[in-house]
């Protein structure tokens, strides 16, 4: 994922979650914020990136979609996952388990009531689906989805286990836009029901992966892959008074 013409700021507030106000050479200017959940990462004086609007009759001129932390950049772009995870796909450098070669990769397919981000096939004409979820909330070297509450999200490993039972592969892949992180874990403080649902979504045969990336200002690109760990203790207290108390 490129963002061409970034240009740097610094973050004042978010008066909601569509928008935040940023300080661009010496002025106040507001910007559209590419995430609607309750990231953590957006604390007064962080250094953000933004990319220049494409439509320039919008009334923001820019998309914030990095931030600069103590552990290094963060792509907080919701869409950036989905483009990252859709070219390694196609690239076949997302290894799936079950499948030794992807043959064909098809974005937004639907599946009875549900949209899935990706359909696609293996060699030996395995169809499989494939939901993908940004992560961009952690502690120390943990990793955990989700930053809110997410029904749609949950409905998701829902319709992946019913999937299963039909005769698809399941693929549940979590993308962390965070460095520096050793395992990915279910924030079971907000939300102790998707924790569950992926409990049986696992026992069904749903696989649950997960990768890191590489991130810059300009450019959020794949990583390796990081182990998930549904008993993984999560610290959303502490979490978010570091987060508070860092620039």
């Amino acid at each position: 994922m490129d963002y061409p013409n970034i240009v740097l700021a610094k973050f004042i507030d978010r008066p909601n979650r569509f928008v935040a106000q940023v300080v661009l050479d010496q002025q106040t200017v507001t910007v559209h914020v590419k995430n609607t959940g309750r990231t953590n990462i957006l604390v007064n004086g962080r250094t953000v990136a933004l990319a220049p609007a494409t439509n320039p009759k919008r009334k923001t001129q820019y998309d914030l979609v990095a931030v600069k932390t103590a552990k290094g950049w963060i792509n907080i772009d919701s869409q950036a996952p989905n483009a990252v995870v859709g070219d390694g796909l196609r690239q076949n450098v997302i290894a799936l388990p079950g499948i030794r070669q992807i043959t064909l990769v098809r974005p937004e397919t639907v599946y009875q009531d549900a949209r899935f981000d990706f359909f696609g096939t293996g060699d030996g004409r395995q169809p499989f689906f494939l939901e993908v979820k940004g992560v961009t909330l952690w502690h120390d070297d943990v990793a955990a989805f989700p930053d809110a509450p997410t029904i749609r999200g949950e409905k998701h490993v829902r319709d992946l286990t019913d999937a299963v039972y039909h005769g698809y592969f399941g693929y549940l892949l979590f993308l962390v836009q965070i460095p520096d992180i050793q395992v990915v874990t279910i924030n079971r403080t907000t939300q102790e029901s998707l924790a569950t649902a992926i409990h049986t979504a696992q026992a069904a045969g749903v696989h649950v992966l997960a990768y890191g990336t590489h991130v810059t200002p300009g450019r959020m690109t794949l990583g390796q892959p990081i182990p998930f760990d549904l008993r993984q203790p999560f610290d959303l207290a502490q979490a978010l008074k570091e987060a508070a108390n860092q620039k």
